[in-house]
C-alpha cells in the first residue's frame, strides 16, 4: 500500500475534489425562469386547467340533446319445440333506428345554459388559481431573497459584534471600561451567533417553500438571481368596477346563472315530450334476410303525476337560485372591503420602506461617528451601544420592509385577480 494512503487526513484531502464533484450544483433561477417553471409545473394550476377542459367537454356534451340519435342492433334467436312435427328454427334480424327529440320542455336549452355557466365558473377558478400562484410565487421568491440577505446581514452583524467586543476588551484591559460593558458585549456576540443560526435555518425553510410553489422536490439546490419586478401603486382606484372584474365576482355571477338554468331544467319535467323515430329492419331464417320492414313513429309523452318529485325538485332548484344570488350580494361587499384593505396595505408598505431606508441611512452615519468617538474615549459605552443596536434594528427593518413591499403588491394583484402567471 502506498505510504500516503496510510494517513487518514491526507486521504480525506485527496478525496475532497471527488466529494465536491459528487454534490449537486446549485441552480440559479431568475424571476422570469421561476414564472415559467411555476406555470408549467405547479399542480394546483394544472388541476384548474384540467377542470376547465372538463367543463368545455361538458358544454359539448350538453348540446347532444339537439342532435339525432342512431342505434343499431343484430339478433340471433333459436326456437326449439318438443313436438315431433315441429323442427327447431334459427331467426336472424338486424335493425337501424334513428330518433330525434322535437321538444323536451326546454330541458336541452337549459342544460346547455347550465353547462356554459359552469364553464364560466371553471374559467374564473383558473384565473383565481393563476392569481393565487402569482401571489405564492412572489411571496416565496421575496422570502427566499430576504432569507439569503438576512444570512449575509447576520454574518456581517456577527463580524461587527466580534470587532466591538475586541474594542471593549482593549478598553477594559486598559482600565477605561467596566466589567458590565464587557459582559454585555460578550452577550450580544452570543446573540449574534444565535441569530446567524436562525438565519441559516430560515434560509432552508424559505428554499423548501419556494420549491413547493415550483412543484419541485430538491429545495436545497435552488439559488435566486435578480428581484421581483415592482410597480408604483395606483393613486385612484374605481373599487366598484374593480369588484366586478374580480374572478370571485365572475364566479359568483356564473353560479347564479347556473342556478337559474337549474330551475329551468327542473321545470322541464312539467312539459310534454315530443319524439320522432324511424326504424328499418331485416329478418329471416338461416341468414337469408329477405323480410324488410320500415316504421316511423311520432310519440307525445305527457307527465301526469310522479309523487310530487317534479314539484319539490323545482322548489329546491328555486331555493338554490335564491341562495346563490344572496351569496353573490354578500360577496360583492366582502370583495369591496378586501380590495380597500389590500390597496391600503400596498400603499403603506411602499411608504414604510421609504421611511425605513431613510432611518437606515441616518443610523449608518450615526454608527460611524459613534464608533470613532467611543474609540477615542469621547462617548460612553451605553450611548455607543444604543446607537449600535439601533443600526442593527434598522438594517433588519429594511430587509423586512422590502419583503413586505413585494408581498403587499402581490396581495393587491391577487385581490384583483391579476398576477405574473400567464
Amino acid at each position: 500500500m502506498p505510504s500516503f494512503c496510510k494517513s487518514p487526513s491526507l486521504a480525506f484531502v485527496l478525496l475532497l475534489p471527488a466529494l465536491a464533484a459528487a454534490q449537486p450544483a446549485d441552480e440559479v433561477l431568475t424571476w422570469e425562469e421561476s414564472v415559467r417553471r411555476a406555470a408549467a409545473m405547479n399542480p394546483d394550476l394544472r388541476a384548474a386547467r384540467d377542470s376547465l377542459r372538463a367543463a368545455d367537454m361538458d358544454v359539448r356534451g350538453a348540446g347532444s340533446g339537439f342532435l339525432p340519435k342512431l342505434t343499431g342492433s343484430a339478433v340471433k334467436s333459436d326456437t326449439s319445440s318438443t313436438s315431433v312435427t315441429t323442427l327447431g328454427t334459427q331467426d336472424y334480424s338486424a335493425a337501424l333506428t334513428a330518433s330525434q327529440n322535437l321538444f323536451a320542455g326546454f330541458r336541452d336549452q337549459a342544460g346547455v345554459a347550465q353547462a356554459r355557466a359552469n364553464r364560466t365558473v371553471a374559467e374564473a377558478n383558473l384565473r383565481a388559481a393563476r392569481a393565487r400562484l402569482s401571489f405564492d410565487l412572489k411571496s416565496a421568491f421575496a422570502a427566499l431573497r430576504s432569507a439569503d440577505d438576512a444570512l449575509v446581514l447576520s454574518t456581517d452583524i456577527l463580524r461587527r459584534r466580534e470587532q466591538n467586543l475586541r474594542l471593549v476588551e482593549l478598553r477594559y484591559e486598559s482600565g477605561r471600561e467596566n466589567k458590565g460593558s464587557l459582559y454585555l458585549s460578550q452577550a450580544t456576540l452570543s446573540q449574534a451567533r444565535f441569530e446567524t443560526l436562525q438565519a441559516e435555518h430560515a434560509l432552508r425553510v424559505a428554499q423548501a417553500q419556494f420549491a413547493r410553489v415550483l412543484g419541485r422536490d430538491d429545495p436545497q439546490t435552488i439559488r435566486l438571481a435578480g428581484e421581483v419586478p415592482i410597480a408604483v401603486p395606483p393613486v385612484q382606484v374605481d373599487f366598484a368596477q374593480a369588484v366586478q372584474e374580480t374572478p370571485d365576482q365572475q364566479r359568483a355571477l356564473a353560479q347564479v346563472e347556473a342556478a337559474k338554468a337549474g330551475v329551468d331544467v327542473a321545470a322541464s319535467t312539467f312539459w310534454p315530450s315530443l319524439d320522432l323515430s324511424g326504424t328499418t329492419s331485416v329478418q329471416g331464417n338461416d341468414l337469408n334476410l329477405d323480410d324488410r320492414r320500415n316504421s316511423v313513429s311520432l310519440s307525445l309523452t305527457v307527465p301526469i303525476f310522479n309523487g310530487g318529485k317534479d314539484y319539490y325538485g323545482t322548489r329546491s332548484a328555486s331555493a338554490r337560485e335564491s341562495a346563490a344570488e344572496a351569496a353573490r350580494e354578500g360577496l360583492i361587499r366582502q370583495l369591496r372591503a378586501q380590495l380597500e384593505q389590500s390597496h391600503a396595505g400596498y400603499v403603506q408598505a411602499v411608504a414604510k420602506l421609504s421611511v425605513d431606508e431613510a432611518f437606515l441611512k441616518a443610523a449608518t452615519a450615526r454608527s460611524e461617528i459613534a464608533r470613532s468617538k467611543y474609540s477615542n474615549g469621547l462617548m460612553s459605552f451605553e450611548d455607543w451601544d444604543i446607537i449600535e443596536n439601533d443600526l442593527i434594528n434598522r438594517q433588519k427593518a429594511v430587509l423586512q420592509s422590502r419583503r413586505d413591499r413585494v408581498t403587499a403588491e402581490a396581495a393587491w394583484e391577487q385581490a384583483l385577480g391579476n398576477g405574473a402567471i400567464p
